[in-house]
């Protein structure tokens, strides 16, 4: 009872309280700089590609008496948001008060993303809600757009003046690898095994490319050698090419057969990266070299006598490689490919000869003489030469030089004048002569034989009646080469005119597209070179009409 009464009393002289709690918050006071948020791709272009990781920066500045605590960056998209993806919150570090803080989000695109536009909405989230104010990002999309690996084009050149492909002696061989996708490319690798008894002189079996942006080109030299145990007739190399997807290049393969010829030079292409929309295939040969028309209707009695005399030293002790006409052969073979598909001339009535001796000289044209005879006035006879010409000192004769005559005994050459005699001898329909050759002792790159005194003017112009001759120079000119095309200038800029006439004009239009176009690029090398057409009586009245296919 007593412990009853002693609550009863306690109750009784208990107090009353009351509380009155107020909150008491210093906020930040944030804001986000549009000016200052900025858009990184691995490319560089400004737009999510597919597969690709981008990054977000911003600049989080606090102007408030607080600081900035447990903040996060929300991250929100619309539109063409497929295959585009990042973590809609990422903690901010704290920003004290009256300072900026950087921060940034990841985004990353997959393989399905679309072409489009994505809106993205920044927004600073705050605890206590002081948030700072929203911030829209627009940002282009594009949907995965694969690139295209491949070799465009090689070529085998000499590493030590040889003129053929043999064992024991070292060669160069030149690859060139484009990406011709509209998509970039990345991790590039480009693996080179060789056969056995084969070895590697320069460069590596693995070359890798970080990225090959559309259009870009990338040369690669590799120095060779076979041993003399090599067995086979002829050389197989093969290049594996892969890029980061391991789906989008080719291998490349190429046969060679020994003693085979080499290009007496290599290219030097410097990597390039054209309009994603205009994406040509880079090569290691000209224009002109590739393509070739068809053109005027074919003739049965048209035949055809193509020279290009370019390797001298192989032939002649004590020359040095720089007396070879560079690119002769290249124009001769080139040449006979634009006489049998555009030109309309029988393969089997087309003779080529690379390096011609003179015996060979004399043989063939001997031949071409006949061919002429047996046509009765009507064949139509063309006689093409890339090389060496010379006068001879005495008499100002030209002679054309063949690879075992020495340039200190002009006279063994063959005879300018005695050639035009000779296919004067018997009727024919139409006899062409072309000569991408200077007979006034100059030189694509080096004279043949120093001349004494000064250049003497070799008269190419006794052009029998009959005869059509046109010449890559004249008087005291010497004829140059167009290294960048790897033909004789003249040569170039006949064969572009026969590329883009299809043969169809007459031979006055022609050379007077090939003059102009001749001299001008020989200003552009500090040259002087006047191409010119020379006629005989007979055909002088059909000098505005007179083509290749009449």
């Amino acid at each position: 009872m007593a412990m009853k009464g002693l609550s009863a009393q306690t109750e009784a002289i208990s107090p009353t309280y009351s509380f009155n709690i107020t909150k008491k918050v210093i906020p930040p006071m944030l804001s986000l700089d549009a000016n200052d948020i900025s858009f990184e791709d691995e490319d560089g272009n400004g737009i999510i590609n597919a597969n690709e990781k981008c990054t977000l920066r911003f600049t989080l500045r606090n102007d408030g008496q607080g600081e900035g605590l447990n903040l996060q960056a929300k991250l929100t998209g619309t539109g063409s948001i497929q295959g585009v993806k990042f973590a809609p919150s990422t903690p901010v570090t704290k920003v004290p008060t009256k300072q900026e803080v950087k921060g940034s989000i990841e985004i990353q695109s997959a393989m399905n993303t679309v072409d489009g536009k994505v809106v993205l909405e920044l927004e600073i989230e705050e605890p206590n809600g002081f948030n700072a104010d929203k911030v829209q990002i627009e940002l282009q999309t594009a949907a995965f757009v694969a690139p295209n690996i491949k070799v465009v084009d090689y070529t085998l050149a000499s590493a030590d003046g040889s003129s053929t492909l043999e064992l024991g002696k070292p060669f160069i061989l030149q690859l060139l690898v484009q990406n011709t996708g509209q998509g970039e490319a990345s991790d590039v690798k480009i693996q080179l095994p060789l056969p056995e008894n084969t070895f590697f002189m320069n460069g590596e079996e693995y070359t890798n490319i970080e990225r090959l942006s559309p259009g870009e080109v990338k040369s690669l030299e590799y120095e060779l050698a076979m041993n003399k145990k090599y067995v086979g007739s002829e050389l197989s190399l093969e290049a594996k090419i892969t890029e980061s997807y391991n789906k989008y290049a080719l291998p490349w393969k190429g046969k060679f057969a020994l003693q085979q010829n080499l290009a007496a030079q290599r290219m030097v292409v410097e990597g390039k990266k054209d309009s994603p929309k205009s994406i040509q295939e880079a090569s290691l040969r000209s224009d002109v070299d590739k393509d070739i028309p068809e053109g005027i209707a074919f003739g049965p009695k048209r035949y055809a006598l193509i020279i290009g005399n370019e390797d001298y030293a192989k032939y002649q002790t004590g020359l040095d490689q720089e007396v070879n006409v560079a690119f002769a052969r290249n124009d001769a073979e080139v040449m006979a490919q634009y006489v049998e598909r555009t030109l309309g001339f029988a393969k089997q009535n087309i003779v080529v000869i690379k390096d011609a001796t003179k015996g060979q000289m004399s043989q063939e044209i001997a031949k071409l003489l006949r061919y002429a005879e047996l046509g009765k006035g009507e064949a139509e006879i063309m006689f093409y030469y890339s090389g060496h010409g010379l006068p001879e000192e005495t008499t100002k004769d030209p002679y054309l030089i063949p690879v075992d005559v020495s340039g200190a005994q002009v006279s063994n050459g063959y005879s300018l004048n005695q050639l035009y005699s000779q296919l004067a001898q018997h009727p024919t329909k139409k006899c062409t002569v072309i000569l991408d050759a200077c007979f006034s002792g100059g030189a694509r790159n080096k004279e043949l034989v120093a001349m004494k005194g000064v250049k003497v003017k070799a008269s190419v112009s006794n052009v029998p009646s009959n005869l059509v001759v046109m010449s890559s120079s004249s008087g005291q000119e010497s004829s140059a080469v167009f290294k960048e095309k790897q033909h004789g200038l003249f040569t170039y800029y006949l064969l572009k005119s026969l590329k883009e006439s299809k043969g169809t004009q007459s031979y006055q239009a022609t050379m007077n597209e090939v003059t102009e176009q001749v001299a001008l690029e020989a200003t552009r090398m500090n040259k002087i070179q006047t191409p010119q057409l020379l006629m005989g009586g007979l055909v002088q009245s059909k000098i505005g009409t007179l083509g290749w296919g009449n």
